[in-house]
């Protein structure tokens, strides 16, 4: 499938020093990485659906509650 378009966002220093080592372990770009993360979620969020998503985001509240 051809790349026709761009997706840009901002994340935090942490993710994007932990999705470095994934891609230099995997020798592969960062982008490439991204894509295929992004696709397995995809492919698990149309299985399960909203429950797949919510399990990342009460995580995620649950420790920045937890830093406080």
């Amino acid at each position: 499938m051809p790349k026709d378009t761009a997706l840009s966002f901002r994340i935090n220093k942490a993710l994007k020093g932990e999705l470095e080592k994934v891609s230099l372990n995997e020798g592969r770009s960062i982008s490439q990485i991204c894509e295929a993360l992004l696709n397995g979620g995809l492919e698990s969020y149309r299985k399960e659906g909203s429950p797949y998503l919510q399990r990342f985001i009460s995580r995620r509240r649950a420790i920045r509650n937890s830093d406080k």
